[in-house]
């Protein structure tokens, strides 16, 4: 007699996978909505790769109840004999209706997050834009046919019972491409915008190969393809012994870990603080206020004007000295927050001799006198 609820080493490395895969996910997005959320930068990208991670793990779940009803990872001699698959087609319908929009969303997210910076020029922005719709409108079309794929729909879950179904192989196969193509635009648009931006060059290297990571998605979904058209075109009895079911999942997780790693850059430099950018060692640290006549601290402050403008910090209030100067440092956060690449303007900060500050004071002490005379009329 055979083992009604049959396991094997397979179906539970399948399973493990479905857990593992979107556990680490979750992970990752939680972290990914910590930082925003403390940094005050949270914004729709961060709400589609939530989106996301919700329907990955109906996928996971899906999948799972797919693999035991229908003993994917199972040699088919093991399998217990009658069997009622309807419960497990049900969910792979199920798994079929929500893997697209994952993975949309999370093109999306990506795109999105470029519309963030403030130094794309706007004919990318076009592109991006045209992209985004591009995405969504091709998530409508496969989901709606992907739920009407078989009329009446229970005839997916009942194929005894009359009606008709698209072509699902051709279907697959049309669904699949067009996924890799939209993968490779949203890794080529990254790298064409970073490629061109007057940032430090290690700074640049870091963000595209961040970027980049993408490229594992779109071979995960290459692999993805290479398995279904075997699942059609295999005949053998044994066929479902096999773990390109899990592939799915794989790809849908991985497409989100990646999307969200350049989101994840602030707090990695947070909790190790070496990894902050150096640059040039005289933007802070080697040089000090105080001691000796003339001392001098590089750093940056924002600016509208052109490169030739300069400003007199020694005029300024204290109060606007520690509103508008901001380090490297910080622009190094502003870029993988999300927040906009500003343009910089170096300066230099003297401090006075005796001399010049004991003038100063001369001439702001006449500036009162000359007040109070003014106010008062006479003396």
């Amino acid at each position: 007699m055979s083992d009604p609820n049959p396991t094997s080493w397979l179906q539970n490395l399948g399973i493990a996978i479905e857990i593992i895969c979107p556990t680490l996910a979750l992970l990752v997005v939680i972290l990914r909505f910590y930082i925003r959320l403390d940094t005050k930068s949270f914004g729709w990208d961060d709400g589609l790769i939530g989106g996301a991670m919700v329907l990955s793990i109906a996928l996971a779940v899906g999948s799972i109840i797919v693999m035991k009803e229908l003993f994917i990872g199972i040699h088919y001699y093991d399998v217990p004999l009658p069997i009622d698959p309807t419960q497990g087609l049900i969910w792979i319908y199920v798994v079929g209706a929500v893997y697209q929009p994952i993975l949309t969303l999370v093109k999306q997210s990506v795109l999105v997050f470029l519309l963030r910076f403030s130094g794309i020029k706007a004919g990318v922005r076009y592109v991006v834009w045209g992209t985004v719709i591009f995405n969504t409108l091709l998530m409508v079309a496969i989901f709606i046919t992907v739920i009407f794929q078989c009329i009446p729909i229970e005839m997916n879950w009942h194929p005894l019972v009359l009606g008709h179904c698209i072509e699902q192989f051709k279907f697959g196969v049309v669904a699949a491409c067009m996924t890799i193509m939209t993968d490779i635009i949203s890794v080529a648009l990254p790298f064409y915008i970073f490629l061109g931006l007057k940032i430090n060059k290690n700074r640049k290297i870091a963000l595209i190969g961040v970027f980049m990571l993408g490229i594992l998605v779109t071979v995960v979904s290459v692999i993805r393809l290479y398995f279904l058209a075997d699942n059609f075109n295999d005949k053998s009895p044994d066929k479902n012994f096999s773990l390109g079911f899990c592939v799915s999942s794989i790809e849908c997780n991985l497409a989100i870990l990646t999307a969200s790693a350049p989101a994840l850059w602030p707090l990695i430099r947070r909790w190790v603080p070496h990894l902050k950018s150096t640059g040039n060692h005289s933007y802070y640290g080697h040089h000090k206020y105080g001691g000796g006549t003339s001392h001098a601290q590089q750093g940056y402050i924002r600016t509208t004007d052109g490169p030739d403008n300069s400003i007199g910090l020694k005029d300024m209030s204290s109060r606007r000295i520690r509103s508008e100067v901001r380090s490297a440092r910080d622009s190094d956060e502003e870029i993988l927050t999300g927040t906009g690449i500003m343009r910089t303007t170096q300066f230099t900060v003297s401090t006075e001799d005796n001399y010049s500050r004991t003038t100063l004071n001369r001439n702001l002490d006449d500036r009162t006198t000359h007040s109070k005379v003014s106010s008062n009329g006479s003396f």
